[in-house]
């Protein structure tokens, strides 16, 4: 693979993007690197007085949570030092991607989820709601169509299908990113 100073994980709303985020944490290969969740840098730098990220959208709105994530992303990257951000599930969109693909320095890795397990994910008991739910599955479905078709132009893609282990796909992570 390449070596990268930033580490963008794209995937669905589901696709297990924030849980792969803690395995890469917990397994990385040195202290060097930062690891952030775009919702939660949103919730902290623009949330206060709201207790989750759905009730915050629900708020100020879509356009204005989209704005913010860009915002976030632009100071992530800008930021010294190597990172890997977890992204909002919406948070790339053609433009976003058009940007940084051609970036040495960055690199987008997407976590291929299946629709139905990021269904069932969505589902599970968490301490925080998810706020596209509240549109229903046939939306949602639509919408995972059209967001795929963005995914599925990043060259950098780990499967995570119901039952993978995220410590064997950690793994395989750090190894694509070591240089060989």
């Amino acid at each position: 693979m390449m070596s990268c100073e930033k580490i963008l994980i794209a995937g669905f709303s589901g696709a297990g993007k924030s849980s792969f985020l803690k395995e890469l944490e917990y397994q990385a290969p040195s202290s060097d690197w930062d690891f952030q969740d775009l919702d939660q840098l949103i919730l902290k730098s623009r949330g206060r007085g709201y207790q989750d990220l759905s009730s915050l959208i629900e708020a100020v709105g879509w356009e204005k949570f989209r704005l913010w994530e860009r915002q976030e992303l632009e100071g992530f990257l800008k930021d010294e030092g190597k990172g890997v951000l977890a992204l909002g599930g919406g948070s790339l969109n053609q433009l976003v991607l058009d940007l940084y693909k051609p970036s040495r320095k960055i690199g987008i890795c997407f976590l291929a989820t299946p629709f139905e397990d990021c269904w069932e994910r969505l589902h599970l008991e968490t301490s925080e709601p998810r706020p596209l739910l509240k549109l229903g599955k046939i939306e949602l479905a639509r919408i995972y169509e059209e967001r795929l078709k963005i995914f599925e132009q990043i060259p950098w893609r780990i499967e995570n299908k119901k039952g993978t282990d995220l410590s064997v796909i950690s793994k395989k992570f750090w190894e694509q990113l070591s240089p060989s």
